[in-house]
């Protein structure tokens, strides 16, 4: 078969087998975290919402390594504002139970923040069983310093970055604000970042835990470090600001444990929001975030970065009386 017709066939190809590979992808984190059936079409639709957005949207800078490796899940994606001058940049980390996800299945989320005005980072880490605790929290400070030093390069602002987390991936978020160890690892002032979201976090692996013991163990590797990298014992004042949100029907990081570390965090001063959505489950939560989707989280998450100054303009911030 002639060279130029094999392009052609492949290119017509091309969008069917990379849809079918989000849908595989979305469909074995379904296997992995017990999604219930009522989420499995909005997490396909979302999915493959945003693999077309990744595909076709002119502001997307793809497959970016954030250190000296061609590791794959090393990578990042940068999604522009579609709005002139400096931007707020949404560092987003997905969940997965440690052990599955991969950023292409959430460009949906950029989807829905670059019109109102974000730049969008999206970051892998390595996944167990590749690697246990606490590499996959190195992992993503790495990614952090990487977006701190460049994202100016792509029109966000160093100066307005949020960390969001789903899950596992707000548990890295919490630990990697919370411990001194990986705090000592970012090459900025950990409370330069201008806020922090956690969606459906894993925040208490000893009460009110729903996790599977098993999992946690093999994950965290050690019984050192599954009693070390647990957010809640880690609460302290200093840390940015921060908004926290779990459903009250969350059959996997309960309810409990979300409003019990916000009520310590809140006790020693932390500047720390908690919201609870009404019938929200682990999965509805963060599909919140979704464009075609957006729900509590997304408007909570507006009014947060609103109220922290995201758009304010250089020093407005700071000049409010």
């Amino acid at each position: 078969m002639p060279q130029t017709n094999k392009k052609k066939i492949r290119s017509k190809l091309f969008p069917f087998v990379h849809g079918a590979f989000i849908s595989i992808a979305v469909l074995l984190i379904v296997a992995n975290c017990g999604v219930p059936v009522k989420h499995v079409g909005a997490l396909l639709d979302a999915g493959l919402e945003g693999y077309g957005y990744r595909a076709d949207y002119k502001g997307a800078v793809l497959d970016i390594p954030y250190t000296d490796s061609d590791n794959d899940m090393l990578k990042l994606d940068v999604f522009k504002a579609q709005s002139p001058g400096p931007s707020p940049v949404f560092v987003f980390i997905h969940g997965g139970y440690w052990k599955s996800g991969h950023r292409k299945l959430y460009a949906s989320f950029a989807k829905a923040l670059n019109p109102k005005g974000f730049t969008v980072v999206l970051v892998d880490y390595r996944l167990h069983p590749d690697v246990t605790y606490p590499l996959f929290v190195d992992d993503c400070v790495k990614a952090l310093n990487w977006v701190h030093e460049h994202i100016a390069e792509f029109g966000g602002d160093p100066g307005k970055i949020y960390v969001a987390g789903s899950s596992a991936g707000s548990h890295i978020s919490a630990m990697m604000f919370l411990a001194d160890e990986f705090r000592g690892s970012m090459h900025f002032d950990p409370l330069s970042v201008r806020g922090v979201l956690l969606t459906s976090s894993p925040l208490d692996f000893d009460k009110d835990n729903l996790l599977d013991e098993d999992i946690l163990h093999d994950v965290m590797g050690t019984q050192g470090n599954y009693d070390y990298a647990q957010p809640i014992k880690h609460v302290r004042k200093d840390v940015p600001p921060m908004l926290i949100i779990n459903g009250d029907r969350d059959p996997l990081t309960s309810e409990a444990q979300a409003s019990r570390f916000a009520r310590k965090m809140k006790d020693v001063g932390a500047p720390v929001e908690y919201l609870v959505v009404p019938g929200g489950d682990h999965h509805s939560v963060g599909l919140g975030l979704a464009a075609g989707h957006e729900a509590e989280a997304f408007d909570a998450f507006m009014k947060f970065a609103e109220d922290t100054g995201a758009f304010a303009l250089s020093g407005a911030l700071e000049a409010k009386p």
